[in-house]
Formats: C-alpha cells, sequence, structure tokens
C-alpha cells in the first residue's frame, strides 16, 4: 500500500497479465465514486493499470480513472530520492523505501476546461510512499 500525507491510500496489484489492479482509497479506506461520461458511476477499486511512457518519454503506471481508452487516466510517476534528497526516476533495483510515487491526472476526452477533470477525487496531488 502506498499513501500520501492526507491519508488517500493507492493500492497496487499486480495481474495474471502485463496489467494491474489499482484501487485508490479515502483516508477512512473507502473508495471514491468515479463519474463517467454516461452520468454513472464507479468506484475507485479494481482500476486497469498499464506501464506506459508519457509523451516526453517518461515511464508511467497509466490507472484508467474512467472509461478506458477515453479517460480520464490517474498517471503514477515512480521516482527514487537520492543521498542528496533529490528525485530521479526509479530503477528496478531501488529500495521500496526510496521510492515515491508522484501521481498526476491526464484528461482524456473530459476536456471541458473544468479544473478536475472528471477526476475530483485525486486531487490535491501529493506524493505517496510506501507503507
Amino acid at each position: 500500500m502506498w499513501i500520501d500525507k492526507n491519508g488517500k491510500q493507492v493500492i497496487i496489484r499486480t495481474t495474471k497479465h502485463d496489467f494491474y489492479d489499482v484501487s485508490v482509497l479515502d483516508i477512512n479506506g473507502q473508495p471514491y465514486q468515479i463519474k463517467l461520461l454516461n452520468n454513472q458511476t464507479k468506484n475507485t477499486t479494481g482500476l486497469t493499470g498499464l506501464f506506459t511512457k508519457d509523451i516526453n518519454g517518461n515511464p508511467i503506471l497509466q490507472v484508467e480513472a474512467g472509461t478506458i481508452e477515453i479517460g480520464p487516466t490517474y498517471n503514477l510517476y515512480f521516482l527514487a530520492i537520492d543521498s542528496n534528497q533529490k528525485t530521479r526516476l526509479a530503477k528496478n533495483s531501488d529500495s521500496l523505501e526510496k521510492i515515491i510515487i508522484k501521481p498526476n491526472v491526464g484528461i482524456g476526452l473530459y476536456d471541458n476546461w473544468d479544473d478536475d477533470f472528471g477526476v475530483a477525487w485525486a486531487y490535491p496531488l501529493e506524493d505517496l510512499v510506501k507503507k
């Protein structure tokens, strides 16, 4: 489990394929509600994650926080903290205790000039540490 300073929890589980099962929970361990484009809702549990690259070529775990291939997405960057307290992209050989996850969001087709881009539950975007 990964947790931010406000108590938001992110649980990442591997699956039998190249995908990950991701859940985002509030401070009480309860899922958030995602409002989909068709006015339906779903919980922030069992979301599909896949390692890919952002537009700058940086690796991210991209989590579908809406409709698959439509968005929005919850993008997780894995960074390592070095001895000078600077961050860099994490490597497989880095200790989990020295890794933080920096979340971000991708707007997908939710680009309606709304500040939360359909992922109000993701804010504030705070670093996550391993617990």
